[in-house]
């Protein structure tokens, strides 16, 4: 075999691999970007969970804080929400999700919460989340985004 055509065969081996590694990176990119998107969801539903049940073990008087720390789980979903498409594929499978809007719609719902517990901790009990919508998504099709997107990363 000649030189020439050694570095042929070279040259189509080395533009393989690099088609595979650039598939390679986009399943780790969109892996990466599902493990920080789920775990901003992660992060703010504990928060804002954590700081509505202290403010109702409180009473009244934690109301304002509580409602401080819950429209901060909101804020950080609405600026992680900015780095995201509406176009996302789920890892893994060929569905795409509307994963701005998702996010969006929870950092609503936590607004909503914020609102409410201010005034009175108890009012969180009163609340209808159904009621919610950002875009034209509704807080149940934001939640089957969450299980869609987030379902494998929360079950590992």
């Amino acid at each position: 075999m000649s030189i020439k055509s050694m570095g042929k065969i070279a040259a189509v081996v080395a533009a393989t691999g690099l088609a595979l590694t650039g598939c390679a990176n986009d399943d780790a990119n969109q892996a990466r970007a599902q493990e920080e998107t789920c775990g901003v969801l992660m992060g703010s539903s504990n928060k804002a969970n954590e700081a509505a049940s202290r403010a109702m073990q409180s009473g009244g008087s934690g109301g304002p804080r509580a409602a401080r720390v819950i429209e901060s789980a909101a804020l950080d979903l609405r600026n992680h929400s900015f780095d995201r498409s509406d176009d996302v594929q789920v890892p893994g499978t060929d569905e795409t999700v509307a994963l701005r809007t998702m996010l969006q719609v929870q950092a609503e719902l936590y607004d909503e919460m914020a609102t409410a517990i201010e005034k009175d901790p108890a009012a969180i009990n009163s609340m209808n989340p159904d009621d919610i919508e950002v875009n034209g998504m509704t807080i149940t099709e934001a939640n089957e985004i969450v299980g869609t997107y987030c379902g494998s990363y929360f079950n590992s």
